[in-house]
């Protein structure tokens, strides 16, 4: 069976007067239909940003 979402390698990075900041560092899996992936971390560890880069909703001064 094919995969219906593949994500491999998956970096985000937000630009900050300090340099830059990597929020996802290397995020790599593959969905299947039918299967189902949770995403489980602290606070600030980068679920929401990953997320977001999937969907290609980060915004400036963040590159995915």
């Amino acid at each position: 069976m094919s995969a219906l979402l593949t994500v491999k390698g998956l970096r985000t990075e937000f630009a900050t007067r300090d340099g830059i900041l990597p929020a996802v560092a290397d995020v790599s899996f593959e969905l299947k239909r039918g299967e189902v992936l949770g995403l489980v971390g602290e606070s600030g560890s980068g679920k929401s940003v990953t997320g977001f880069s999937i969907m290609g909703l980060v915004d400036a001064p963040g590159k995915i």
